[in-house]
């Protein structure tokens, strides 16, 4: 019976011991004054960054790889590598590639 309880004790919440585990917990979204929206999501060790400009969708998708400053993203489809520099503000993330910055807010479940 006490290794049933401490089963589901153990299981039910993530731990966090960096930004990097923090940002991979979440699905992160941007809508701007524009009309333009940006997201970045992960599923296990895969990420997919997209952004929609004036109905034009550009999408990076593949395995990906987090240190405390920044994301590489693998794309598979066009066998090309994508640094994103980032920093995370509590409940949003700055997302730095070539000198161009997006700010993306934290999607929470409604």
């Amino acid at each position: 019976m006490i290794g049933v309880i401490g089963v589901l004790l153990c299981g039910c919440t993530p731990t966090v011991n960096s930004p990097r585990d923090e940002i991979r917990l979440y699905d992160w979204i941007g809508k701007f004054d524009n009309g333009n929206t940006a997201q970045l999501c992960f599923c296990d060790s895969s990420a997919a960054f997209t952004v929609e400009n004036s109905g034009d969708i550009v999408e990076i998708v593949g395995l990906c790889s987090l240190t405390d400053d920044s994301i590489v993203i693998i794309d598979d489809e066009y066998d090309m590598s994508y640094e994103f520099d980032y920093q995370l503000h509590g409940d949003s993330i700055e997302l730095c590639y070539r000198g161009d910055t997006v700010r993306l807010e934290k999607k929470v479940e409604k």
